[in-house]
């Protein structure tokens, strides 16, 4: 009876494996820009950069050791990159675009051919945000892109014409735009010369621009994230607690929603206004509210304290920094935020989900799922 089950499992996993060797990915590669919500280890390439995740315990759950990606396993951008495998009764991989990693710009030797993340912890919109940390300002991950792009037909072989399909076919993922609103927070000056409103409006401008400059470099399809809610992280809690008594702080609050209630206004006038584009946007903001009210249906015991690092929230020692050696939970799927500022690899897979096949509560105008293949699966 053992050895019929395990010829049962063997020959299964045969199937599993031949079909997703002859599936065709959906899109012919994903291309990724943001700050540390994406990046998957360009930091660790910068020299002297203040901003890196390539420490223990960082990407404990997965890989097993640390790649450079700020949480305990992989992005949501991770979880989109393959493609779904069912079998009859189970859901065998929940993977989705058919595509490996797209490995970090600047890893040496790395194979582009499947896309390319730029993403670097730190960034923002502005050239100024995380400027003094050594880290690659979006306005530089676009202009790599760019030269990318515009040596395609030079470097690997495209005509012209393949050239604009691959690009025009490819995913654009955008996760950027939360380190602006802590820069805007943190600066006193910058308050009292630029108010919330003529702020918001300076990030949407840069936003629209960085859309533009994708788009007449080929790019056609777009997957773009809103700020989720940054005030009320585990360190915003333990760095406004005197005054906001470890609630979400009131400041970087108001900024995202601000942010954010123009923000879809913006997405759906470039989708309007960019002739073949659609971009799909991630209400990440209003889907983390809902977790934080509903937390147990979601699965989590703790949503105010990092899993990994110590003192007030687990967010007075940074993760990975508590001596004599690292501190994390034991159960870290029963947590939102893995360290201080970024959610667990569960909230990121929860995200993809939503990404990949959600209603238009948290995914607008509609699902990835619904972009990349032409029809309509989304659900809950």
């Amino acid at each position: 009876m053992e050895k019929s089950m395990l010829s049962i499992l063997v020959g299964l996993w045969m199937i599993i494996r031949s079909v997703a060797a002859v599936k065709q990915p959906y899109v012919p590669a994903i291309f990724v820009f943001g700050d540390s919500i994406a990046d998957a280890g360009n930091n660790n390439y910068i020299p002297q950069s203040k901003l890196r995740a390539n420490f223990t315990p960082y990407g404990v759950s997965f890989f097993p050791h640390p790649t450079g990606r700020f949480t305990n396993g992989r992005t949501a951008f991770d979880f989109i990159r393959i493609l779904e495998v069912y079998d009859a009764l189970i859901l065998v991989a929940a993977n989705y675009l058919g595509l490996p990693f797209p490995p970090p710009f600047l890893k040496p030797k790395a194979n582009f051919t499947r896309g390319i993340n730029f993403a670097s912890g730190g960034s923002g919109l502005f050239d100024s945000t995380g400027a003094e940390s050594n880290i690659i300002s979006l306005s530089n991950q676009v202009k790599l892109f760019e030269e990318f792009s515009s040596n395609l037909t030079r470097t690997n072989s495209f005509g012209p014409a393949q050239a604009k399909s691959y690009l025009g076919k490819s995913l654009y993922c955008i996760a950027i735009q939360g380190n602006d609103i802590a820069y805007y927070t943190a600066n006193t000056t910058l308050q009292n010369t630029t108010t919330l409103e003529q702020f918001v409006k300076l990030m949407l401008a840069k936003f629209d621009q960085y859309v533009r400059r994708l788009y007449h470099s080929g790019a056609r399809k777009f997957l773009v994230l809103d700020i989720p809610a940054v005030g009320c992280t585990p360190y915003s809690r333990f760095a406004g607690y005197n005054e906001d008594k470890g609630e979400c702080v009131d400041l970087p609050s108001q900024l995202v929603i601000e942010y954010n209630n123009n923000f879809k206004n913006l997405v759906a006038q470039l989708n309007q206004n960019l002739d073949g584009a659609t971009i799909i946007q991630l209400n990440t903001y209003n889907y983390v509210m809902d977790m934080f009210e509903k937390a147990k249906a979601y699965g989590f015991k703790d949503f105010t304290t990092a899993c990994c690092g110590s003192g007030m929230f687990h967010a007075q020692v940074s993760c990975g920094k508590t001596k004599p050696q690292p501190v994390f939970c034991n159960d870290i799927n029963a947590h939102l935020y893995w360290d201080g500022t970024h959610p667990t690899e569960k909230v990121y897979s929860m995200f993809s989900r939503q990404i990949w096949s959600g209603n238009s509560s948290y995914i607008y105008p509609f699902n990835l799922s619904t972009l990349v293949l032409g029809k309509n699966s989304s659900g809950h």
